[in-house]
């Protein structure tokens, strides 16, 4: 008589398939992650990808909740670290970005059938905020501090620098986003446009 199989710890199944599913976006964007590319990647037979998930919308809401909370973790945690140049602090807010794959999942998520109800969620759970808010928030203690001028219009500034920063992280051909280097300086040339005079 064979023994039985040992029971599937599904929710290390699930933490172990939502990794996978971040190297499978970063490799082939979000479009690309399919429960066949998943359990690929994962090195297993799609029927277990099904056991930890019912179907590729519970993986993208689970996958999105977290990256979400993760990002709005780290970006509360940068805006109120003290310290650092103006021009360094702002690209951390973009690199913070560029490095979640939230961004991404939002934009894929705003745009199919759906997909507004988990972002709803989001902003219910109270799990995300108004990037522009923290940014406003961040250039008023600067403003505070000395550090970016008196007569900066920071909401306003914080309005652009998170727009500006989304379509760089969402856009699209024949509009693509510039590479690190060229975004560091576009990044710097506002710091100098609104950073206090020594």
């Amino acid at each position: 008589m064979t023994p039985p199989r040992p029971a599937t710890d599904v929710d290390a199944l699930r933490a172990a398939l939502v990794a996978h599913a971040r190297a499978v976006i970063a490799r082939d964007g979000v479009d690309g992650l399919t429960m066949r590319a998943l359990a690929g990647e994962a090195g297993m037979a799609v029927g277990m990808s099904y056991k930890a998930f019912t179907s590729r919308e519970q993986l993208l809401r689970e996958l999105t909740l977290a990256s979400l909370r993760e990002l709005a973790a780290g970006i509360e945690d940068w805006a109120v670290r003290p310290g650092g140049q103006l021009t360094d602090r702002l690209m951390e807010f973009a690199d913070l970005q560029a490095a979640s794959d939230a961004p991404a999942l939002v934009d894929h998520l705003s745009q199919v059938p759906g997909g507004e109800e988990i972002l709803r969620e989001a902003v219910e759970a109270g799990i995300t905020r108004s990037w522009a808010a923290v940014m406003t928030e961040f250039l008023r203690t600067r403003q505070r501090e000395g550090t970016v001028r008196d007569d900066v219009d920071v909401e306003a500034f914080g309005f652009v620098l998170t727009a500006a920063l989304h379509y760089v992280l969402v856009t699209n051909e024949p509009f693509l986003a510039p590479d690190r280097a060229t975004l560091a300086r576009y990044v710097g040339a506002v710091a100098d446009q609104i950073g206090a005079r020594p």
